[in-house]
């Protein structure tokens, strides 16, 4: 028997939990500027937009451990912070960015998740101002800001289990010779 991950969100599923986030916080057409980076082939929309970047997971803790004798698994849990950089570009590029950062770290983020058993989100840094010069040299406006939420995942290990007791003959500790 190998290990598994059991039911846990995989990275495409983070990823749309946390676009589905970011997208109820946005008007329908403005839902058609909200896409994940680094995508060959891929034009950057006119206007306002923004690139949401998986970025690097943190452990929270060791493993917490369960046991599963009907699947002869051992199944460990780990807590992990996820962190998702969104970087917003355009006219309106500071708005978006102190929309999400305020949203993402408040009790209506948290009761409005639309994929609650997916990931919990915890907390955004401050909107960063990265202006840049574009082909034609003119500067466009990008404001930058880290999302971070818990994800919880479990893997399942192979484990043997102690079920029955097979039937012996019983000796009695007195009946044995000295």
């Amino acid at each position: 028997m190998s290990a598994t991950i059991l039911p846990s969100p995989t990275e495409d599923v983070i990823f749309n939990g946390v676009w589905k986030f970011l997208a109820l916080l946005l008007s329908p057409t403005d839902q058609l500027n909200l896409s994940k980076s680094n995508q060959n082939m891929t034009a950057t929309p006119v206007g306002t937009y923004a690139v949401i970047q998986p970025g690097i997971a943190m452990r929270q803790n060791q493993g917490v451990r369960t046991y599963d004798a009907v699947n002869l698994l051992q199944n460990v849990e780990r807590s992990t912070t996820y962190c998702y950089q969104v970087d917003c570009y355009g006219p309106l590029a500071a708005d978006w960015a102190n929309t999400f950062a305020i949203a993402w770290r408040s009790l209506w983020g948290c009761d409005n998740n639309p994929a609650p058993t997916v990931f919990t989100p915890l907390y955004a840094d401050e909107p960063v101002q990265l202006n840049f010069a574009n082909g034609e040299q003119m500067y466009e406006q990008r404001f930058m800001i880290k999302l971070y939420a818990q994800v919880n995942t479990v893997v399942g290990l192979p484990q043997d289990f102690f079920t029955n007791v097979p039937p012996t003959t019983l000796i009695v500790a007195d009946d044995l010779p000295p």
